[in-house]
C-alpha cells in the first residue's frame, strides 16, 4: 500500500471510475440483454424462489425471444458458467428490500447492484493489483496512472466493468492468480499459494474456457517447486472446484455436464457443434479478426496496446523466464482458444469480448513506456474509442466499422447516451457529464506536457472514426439497425422509419419484432 499512496493517478483513475458506475445505469428500455437478464433471472429465481431453474413468472418477463438458455427435462438455466451470477448475489441482496420482488418494476435497479458486485468492483480491484504490479516491475518511483487509464478507460474492459457480464472477473482472477504465483519481488507463501489457487478457481467458475490459462498458470507455478506448493494451489482451488462441479451435477445431471451442451436455441446448438463445446482448431483469420477487425479488434479499439507491444521484450527480460513467459503465455492462449470459435467476437458487444482477460497481461508493459508523444497519442485514441462506443450504448452489432464514429456518433448526435442517473435532473448533464469524467481522469493522470498529444490522438481517432462512414458508406441493413435501436431501444418514435431507404417501407416482419420488443421490459427512461 506504500507505493500506491505514492501514486495519485491511480487513486483518480479508480475513484472517477468508481463515480462514473454509480452514475450510468446502462439497462436500456425494452433490451432483454442476454448475457445479464440470464444471471438476473437465475440470481431472482434462486433468491425469491428457491429454484436453480428459471421460476416460471421470472422466465416469462424475458419473452419469448430470449436466447441464453440452456434447457434441460423442460427447465431452464443460464448457458453460462456459475461465477458472475454467484458473485451477483451480494448486490441482489443488498437492493432486495428496497426494489422489491422480481418484476419488471425492479429489474433495473436488481441487475445494476448485481453488475457492481459481480463486475464493477472486480475493475477496481483488479486497477490497484495491476497498478502495483506496474510500480514494481518499473522498479522505481514513476508513474503508473497512464497505464491504469489506458487499462481501465482505454480497452474494452471499460465497458465489461459497467455490465453484468463474467469477463471483468476472469480477468481478475487470472491477473490476481499470476500475480501472486509469479511476482519476481515476492517470496513464497503458503497464503499466497491459497489466495491464486482461490483466485484461478474463480475465473474459471466464471467462464469454462477460462480452464487452459488458469492450468497453465497452476501447472507453471508448481514446475519445479516443492510439491507442497502444488498441494496449496490446489487447496485454494478445491471450494471453488466443489462449487463448479456441485452445480453441474444439481443442473445439468453430472459433474462434466455443462449447459453448452443443452442450449435451448438451435443456433446456439450449431456453434456449440463445432470442435469442442464451439471451440475448434485454431485459425489465422480468426486470430487476424480478433486483432485487426474493423469493428470488433482490439488493436482498432485499443491502439495503445501497439506501445505496449513494443515494451513487451524489456518487460520480459525483467521478468525472467518464468514470470516472463506465462505473462505472454496466458494471453496466447486465449487468442489461440478463441480463434477457434465461429462467433470469435461475441456477438453484440464492445470490441472481441472473450479475450478481454488477457488485457491486463498484454498491457502490463506500459510499466515500460516513456510516456511521449506517440505512446500518449496511442492511448487518447483508445480511450476516445472505447469512451464513446460504451457510454452510448455498449451493445454494438456486428459489422459496423470504427464503431464509435459509424454506430456511437450518430446516436449521440441526436443526444442519446446510455441511461444515467443525470437523465432525471437535466438532459444536458446526462449527456456530457460521463465524458467529462472521463476526460477528468485524463487529466489527473497524464499531467500537462502529455495532455496535449492524448488530446490530439482521441481528435484523430474519433475524426477516423467520423469519416469512414462518409468515404465508405454503411450498407442499408446496417442503418436500418441502427435506426432499430435508435426506436426501440432509445423509444425515439420514428427513427426505424427514418433509417429505411428511400421509398422502403418497414416490412412486416421487423415491426412485428418492434411491437413484441416494446411489450418487454426493462421499462422506459426519461432519454
Amino acid at each position: 500500500m506504500t507505493t500506491l499512496r505514492r501514486s495519485p493517478g491511480t487513486w483518480s483513475v479508480t475513484g472517477l471510475f468508481a463515480l462514473l458506475a454509480l452514475l450510468v445505469v446502462p439497462v436500456f428500455p425494452h433490451f432483454v440483454s442476454p448475457n445479464e437478464m440470464t444471471r438476473w433471472a437465475a440470481v431472482v429465481s434462486l433468491v425469491d424462489r428457491g429454484s436453480l431453474s428459471f421460476a416460471p413468472d421470472v422466465a416469462a418477463l424475458l419473452g419469448p425471444r430470449f436466447e441464453d438458455v440452456a434447457e434441460r427435462d423442460g427447465r431452464l438455466y443460464p448457458n453460462k458458467a456459475p461465477g458472475a451470477g454467484v458473485a451477483a448475489v451480494p448486490g441482489y441482496l443488498a437492493v432486495r428490500p428496497f426494489a422489491g420482488p422480481p418484476g419488471a418494476g425492479s429489474m433495473r435497479i436488481a441487475v445494476t447492484a448485481m453488475r457492481w458486485s459481480a463486475s464493477t468492483v472486480p475493475v477496481l480491484f483488479l486497477a490497484i493489483l495491476f497498478a502495483g504490479a506496474a510500480r514494481s516491475l518499473r522498479g522505481s518511483t514513476g508513474e503508473t496512472g497512464p497505464a491504469v487509464l489506458s487499462l481501465v478507460f482505454g480497452t474494452p474492459l471499460f465497458a465489461y466493468g459497467l455490465l453484468l457480464f463474467g469477463h471483468a472477473l476472469v480477468a481478475l482472477g487470472l491477473f490476481g492468480g499470476w500475480l501472486l504465483l509469479f511476482h519476481p519481488d515476492r517470496s513464497e507463501s503458503p497464503w499466497r499459494d491459497l489466495a491464486a489457487g482461490a483466485l484461478l478457481g474463480v475465473a474459471v467458475l466464471a467462464d469454462y474456457p477460462a480452464l487452459v490459462p488458469a492450468a497453465i498458470l497452476a501447472v507453471a507455478g508448481a514446475w519445479g517447486r516443492s510439491p507442497l506448493r502444488a498441494l496449496r494451489i490446489a487447496l485454494g482451488a478445491f471450494p471453488l472446484a466443489i462449487l463448479f462441479f456441485g452445480y453441474n451435477v444439481a443442473a445439468f445431471g453430472g459433474p462434466l455436464a455443462l449447459p453448452v451442451a443443452y442450449e435451448k436455441f438451435a443456433a446456439f446448438r450449431s456453434l456449440r457443434g463445432h470442435g469442442a463445446y464451439g471451440v475448434g482448431w485454431p485459425s489465422v483469420g480468426n486470430l487476424l479478426r480478433l486483432l485487426l477487425d474493423p469493428s470488433k479488434g482490439l488493436l482498432v479499439l485499443s491502439p495503445v496496446l501497439l506501445a505496449a507491444a513494443a515494451a513487451t521484450p524489456a518487460t520480459v527480460r525483467k521478468l525472467g523466464v518464468r514470470s516472463g513467459g506465462t505473462l505472454l503465455a496466458v494471453p496466447v492462449s486465449l487468442l489461440l482458444l478463441y480463434s477457434g470459435f465461429p462467433d470469435w467476437h461475441g456477438g453484440f458487444t464492445v470490441g472481441a469480448r472473450y479475450v478481454v482477460p488477457a488485457l491486463p497481461f498484454l498491457l502490463l508493459p506500459l510499466a515500460f513506456v516513456r510516456w511521449g508523444a506517440f505512446a500518449s497519442a496511442l492511448a487518447g485514441a483508445s480511450t476516445a474509442a472505447v469512451a464513446l462506443t460504451t457510454l452510448v450504448f455498449p451493445f454494438v452489432p456486428p459489422g459496423f466499422p470504427l464503431p464509435w464514429g459509424s454506430f456511437a456518433a450518430p446516436l449521440l448526435a441526436e443526444g442519446l447516451v446510455a441511461p444515467n442517473l443525470l437523465h432525471l435532473a437535466w438532459k444536458p448533464l446526462a449527456v456530457v457529464v460521463p465524458f467529462a469524467l472521463v476526460l477528468a481522469a485524463a487529466v489527473a493522470t497524464m499531467g500537462r506536457a502529455r495532455l496535449a498529444p492524448f488530446l490530439a490522438g482521441a481528435f484523430l481517432w474519433t475524426a477516423a472514426g467520423l469519416a469512414l462512414p462518409l468515404l465508405v458508406p454503411l450498407s442499408p441493413p446496417l442503418v436500418v439497425q441502427r435506426g432499430y435501436v435508435e426506436e426501440v431501444y432509445f423509444t425515439r418514435a420514428g427513427a426505424l422509419a427514418r433509417s429505411m431507404p428511400a421509398g422502403v417501407a418497414v416490412p412486416p416482419r421487423l415491426r412485428a419484432r418492434k411491437d413484441l420488443e416494446e411489450a418487454l421490459p426493462p421499462s422506459a427512461w426519461p432519454f
